[in-house]
This record gives C-alpha cells, sequence and structure tokens, in this order.
C-alpha cells in the first residue's frame, strides 16, 4: 500500500462573474495538480475531504476530484 492512495483529477474550474468568464487552476495557489498523487486526511460533511499532496499541501475540497490510484505492479519473474 502507498502514502498516497489517490489522484487528483480536475483540472480547471469555471469562475463566471458578471462581465467576465475566466478558467483558472482547481485550487487558489495556481498549480495545476492533476494526476498528482494525495492522501485524504480527514473526510467531512457535504462531501468534502481535508487533502494533502506529497509536497505537503493541504487542501479542504470536493472528494468528487479524487480517484483511485492504479496499483503498481510488483511482480518477480523467476528464470
Amino acid at each position: 500500500m502507498t502514502d498516497f492512495p489517490y489522484v487528483w483529477t480536475w483540472r480547471w474550474r469555471t469562475w463566471q462573474l458578471p462581465s467576465v468568464t475566466a478558467r483558472v487552476p482547481w485550487f487558489g495557489d495556481g498549480v495545476d495538480r492533476a494526476g498528482m498523487r494525495c492522501q485524504v486526511v480527514t473526510r467531512g460533511g457535504m462531501n468534502s475531504a481535508l487533502v494533502r499532496f506529497a509536497d505537503g499541501s493541504e487542501f479542504v475540497t470536493s472528494r468528487g476530484g479524487l480517484r483511485r490510484a492504479p496499483e503498481i505492479a510488483t511482480t518477480t519473474h523467476c528464470s
């Protein structure tokens, strides 16, 4: 089992203001974290979770953006 069993999948969010529509990265720090491994520190109400990424950053966000990371094959072949 890995320390970061989930992958963040959402890339962009759209903000619509009265005169402007903008596509921005999902998190406010401006880093596109799509495909990065993360772990759920704790789950909250209304489908929210505290998520920690491998670089140490933490965010409270929707669990809808999380997917289970594919397991890495660790098979050994005997000759």
